[in-house]
């Protein structure tokens, strides 16, 4: 990770020291552009427990954004990404956000990562007036009611947790279990979780809270194991949910755990070790790693054009991402504003890149519903 970092994440995480000082402030709620140059800002966790979801999906974006500016960018303006590290504090993601908008005069942010921050944002960008495309998170805070500014290109929670209900209900499986974090993150899953449950005549088996920093994780295992679920699902992130499998194989083994695309991280699965064989891992992405698609084929030629080894669900996200920004950026002509990217987004419509489909309109800009369960092997990788 530390040599890809090297090559590509680096150049968009930048100090104010190393710049570009030429953009001009037009009008405090205006995007900034010049004759030769479009500038996108991001904060994502390039450091912390998150660092590698941060890091592959800034690679990606840099990575595409070159390819574009070498073959002379959009309409003879070449795309810039300033990236600033938060280490997915919420605190850090905001100011990081005010910079970018106020100081840094960004035309638009991609890929603002976690919930908190997201929530935290939305009177920031409505203020501002600046459009926040692919924020990363699966919540209904960015996806209703619906925002004008925002434009949400992975799955929703409620969508993996749908999908997950679904094959559970398929194989027969109604004792199911739950465990949620303890924050606004983990009760949204609980209740989308709930109604998924609901369309199948039944209810949840039960269910148990759980730290954000998994201290209880033994006492969410003891609750959960006494019920005798069939399966277990997690709507839980990082560490909590690694020490909650380890806690439940303790009491009881031959579990079946299903865990959010939060969960589908190599860190993840090395944190899990032995105890990751076989948990099923919900994807919002396409499988990076077989070129089964067209859109996974172009991935995987440009990333190795770029010099760009890693190849994960975060870095292929990435990678969509500066894809429709870059789509909207062609439609929206030779000299874009803010307000004509918005309108050129939401002129795509239905658009199938041969493997991922991606919807927008007037008046929704929830684009993809793409929900893939993987499973993570003896040798600690994912399989489909």
């Amino acid at each position: 990770m530390q040599s890809i970092y090297k090559t590509y994440a680096q150049k968009s995480i930048k100090t104010l020291s190393t710049l570009t000082l030429a953009l001009t402030l037009t009008s405090p709620s205006q995007a900034q552009t010049t004759n030769t140059e479009i500038l996108f800002g991001k904060t994502s966790s390039l450091s912390g427990p998150l660092a590698e979801i941060g890091v592959d999906a800034t690679t990606a974006t840099q990575a595409y954004f070159d390819h574009i500016n070498a073959q002379g960018g959009i309409h003879g303006r070449k795309l810039r990404l300033l990236t600033l590290d938060d280490s997915y504090s919420t605190e850090k993601g905001v100011a990081n956000a005010k910079q970018l908008i106020e100081k840094e005069k960004a035309f638009a942010l991609l890929n603002m990562a976690g919930t908190p921050t997201n929530k935290a944002l939305l009177p920031i960008i409505a203020e501002a007036g600046i459009p926040s495309i692919g924020p990363y998170t699966g919540s209904d805070v960015v996806r209703a009611p619906h925002n004008r500014l925002i434009f949400n290109i992975r799955a929703g929670y409620a969508d993996e947790l749908a999908k997950i209900v679904e094959h559970l209900d398929i194989r027969g499986i109604k004792k199911i279990g739950v465990v949620y974090q303890n924050n606004a993150f983990g009760k949204e899953g609980l209740a989308h979780i709930e109604q998924a449950i609901a369309k199948q005549k039944t209810k949840v088996h039960a269910a148990a809270p759980l730290e954000a920093n998994g201290s209880d994780a033994d006492k969410a295992a003891q609750t959960l194991a006494q019920s005798q679920p069939q399966a277990v699902v997690l709507v839980t992130t990082g560490k909590s949910s690694t020490d909650f499998i380890k806690a439940y194989n303790k009491i009881a083994t031959g579990m079946q755990f299903f865990t959010l695309s939060v969960m589908g991280t190599q860190a993840s699965v090395n944190a899990l070790g032995k105890d990751g064989v076989g948990v099923v891992v919900s994807q919002v992405a396409p499988f990076p790693f077989s070129a089964t698609s067209g859109i996974v084929r172009e991935y995987q030629k440009i990333m190795t054009q770029m010099g760009v080894k890693n190849r994960s669900f975060a870095s292929m996200e990435g990678f969509i991402t500066a894809k429709v920004v870059v789509e909207g950026l062609r439609r929206a002509g030779k000299n874009p504003t803010r307000e004509s990217f918005i309108q050129a987004l939401e002129s795509i419509g239905k658009w199938d890149m041969d493997g991922y489909l991606i919807n927008f309109s007037n008046t929704s800009h929830n684009g993809s519903r793409y929900v893939e369960l993987t499973a993570i092997s003896r040798e600690g990788r994912f399989l489909r």
